[in-house]
């Protein structure tokens, strides 16, 4: 975690503040972080929220990263698509019975999330991993994993998704962007 999101921690479990105050301010910087230009200003902006980014991270627009930032960590060479909510608290049960829960989220390095993935409380995501598009994560991804669908579910490993990328671009239907 970073220090500043140690310190954004400590006043917030301190009631230094009132609540509400902290929550304004959180989304502001969440707004901010949301949808400014450009991957480094969103990355500075959940980094000011308390969220623990790694090098070489590029957030795409619209991504919401957690209620509670200081329960995620993204480690190195991580790409998050446009629209990816990572959720670090649920209240789908506080009105009805009174309980809600928070949960730390780890993302691995080398690992890239595809456009509206949607990862749950409590979920890590291993090295090496690749989600696919509109995903949504409610149970670990083991490292050198490709996993898609809702629920996700692991469909293959990352050295077999290679090479059946290969054998499209081989194709001649396909052609690489890189």
């Amino acid at each position: 975690m970073s220090w500043f999101g140690r310190v954004i921690r400590k006043i917030g479990y301190s009631h230094l503040l009132p609540r509400g105050l902290l929550r304004f301010c959180s989304d502001v910087l969440l707004i901010l972080a949301m949808w400014l230009p450009g991957s480094f200003l969103r990355e500075l902006f959940h980094r000011l929220r308390g969220v623990n980014i790694g090098k070489k991270v590029w957030i795409g627009p619209g991504v919401e990263l957690g209620q509670h930032p200081f329960l995620l960590t993204i480690k190195d060479n991580v790409i998050i698509a446009g629209g990816v909510k990572i959720l670090t608290h649920d209240t789908s049960f506080t009105l009805v019975g009174g309980k809600d829960l928070a949960g730390e989220v780890v993302i691995g390095q080398n690992v890239h999330l595809g456009e509206n993935v949607v990862i749950l409380p409590g979920v890590r995501v291993g090295d090496n991993c690749v989600i696919g598009a509109s995903a949504l994560l409610t149970k670990d991804v083991p490292t050198g994993s490709v996993a898609a669908g809702v629920p996700a579910r692991v469909i293959g490993s990352v050295e077999d998704g290679l090479k059946k990328l290969e054998a499209k671009l081989r194709s001649g239907k396909y052609s690489s962007t890189w």
